[in-house]
């Protein structure tokens, strides 16, 4: 929020809800990419084709002009880019199991599917294998090392 008014000012509240939205909906392109790659790198599988619902946003008349970003089966309202990364991982996680009947990505120590979660405020992969009923594997953006 403090960005938006940063780099605009004082501006009316549609407009300010407009840049709100679409600053998520630009984070939400940029970890589709992020994503993507790491599931060609893993798997050797593309993340495309018409059978796949790319990121798009609708305006919830019951919000009034804020949009909400919508990819799969998850949403996303707000320009913070460990949700946004998480909510996409799970869209092409999604779409990975269904297209190619593929679970990804997986932990190489229990062989289980990992599931998206969330620590010190980064979307992670986490497994629940193991005695203590889960680990965290891995952030979900290989840039970040935890």
């Amino acid at each position: 929020m403090f960005e938006v008014y940063d780099e605009h000012g004082e501006i009316p509240g549609g407009e300010f809800c407009e840049l709100w939205t679409m600053r998520t909906f630009s984070m939400a392109r940029s970890a589709f990419e992020v994503i993507a790659k790491s599931v060609f790198d893993e798997t050797g599988k593309k993340v495309v084709g018409e059978e796949f619902g790319y990121v798009n946003y609708f305006r919830d008349p019951e919000f009034g002009p804020v949009g909400v970003v919508r990819f799969k089966s998850g949403e996303v309202s707000t320009p913070d880019w460990a949700e946004v990364l998480g909510v996409v991982a799970e869209g092409v996680q999604e779409f990975v199991m269904d297209y190619y009947v593929t679970v990804w990505p997986v932990c190489d120590r229990h062989d289980f599917g990992m599931h998206v979660d969330y620590f010190q405020e980064t979307a992670v992969w986490k497994c629940n294998g193991g005695l203590a009923g889960g680990h965290v594997v891995r952030a979900v953006d290989p840039s970040i090392r935890l």
